[in-house]
């Protein structure tokens, strides 16, 4: 009978409390590990992904669209760009996608994507998984018409 009664408050709960934003948050494969199961969001202070693209000659290529998400750069003149992204949800990995958008301006380059490993320090070891970086270095592909 208890049990009975405990389900179906839990059950009448759980969509009050997720109005409020109060969820459960576990491991899911993609979270950073070693977070312990309970209540809240974790944190990242924000997630910086720095990098170079460049051309099969290893030449940089300046102008390239980088795109994280919602966020969107474009390179330099010497091939790098930095994406910042603040008060993030820790992920391991982000996919970075690469856009040749002036047409013949720096040559013709296949779009492109690359997966980036995310490492984090700073953090308290709890909630808040502190700041994340990645690296690449991205070599485009001429297009051939």
């Amino acid at each position: 009978m208890k049990k009975r009664i405990l389900k179906k408050a839990n059950a009448l709960l759980a969509p009050i409390l997720a109005l409020f934003g109060v969820a459960a948050s576990c491991d899911d494969g993609n979270e950073i590990p070693d977070l312990p199961c309970a209540y809240g969001t974790p944190t990242a202070e924000y997630i910086e992904i720095t990098g170079t693209v460049q051309n099969e000659a290893q030449n940089p290529i300046e102008n390239i669209q980088v795109v994280m998400d919602w966020d969107t750069t474009y390179t330099a003149a010497d091939g790098s760009f930095v994406l910042r992204r603040e008060d993030d949800f820790p992920v391991r990995t982000v996919t970075l996608q690469f856009n040749d958008t002036d047409e013949n301006t720096n040559g013709s380059y296949q779009d492109d994507t690359a997966e980036v490993q995310i490492t984090y320090t700073g953090g308290d070891g709890s909630w808040n998984a502190g700041i994340g970086r990645g690296t690449v270095n991205k070599t485009l592909r001429a297009k051939t018409e």
